[in-house]
């Protein structure tokens, strides 16, 4: 079956504040940085079926030798 897949992409930095009811993430590159409304951007999704992934990256240390 045919489908239609509407997705967004963001890398950064969340931010919850869930007493303000603020949810932000900052993606940082070399040149900018951009603050998006996390809030806003789920809400395109309200009421729909979606899959939902969640990850964090961490830098690991090496073994010194």
């Amino acid at each position: 079956m045919a489908k239609k897949v509407h997705s967004i992409g963001v890398k950064g930095i969340l931010d919850v504040n869930f007493d303000e009811g603020i949810a932000r993430i900052t993606e940082v590159t070399k040149d900018s940085e951009q603050v998006y409304d996390f809030f806003e951007i789920i809400n395109e999704f309200n009421g729909k079926s979606i899959s939902f992934s969640i990850k964090e990256e961490q830098d690991l240390t090496p073994i010194e030798e």
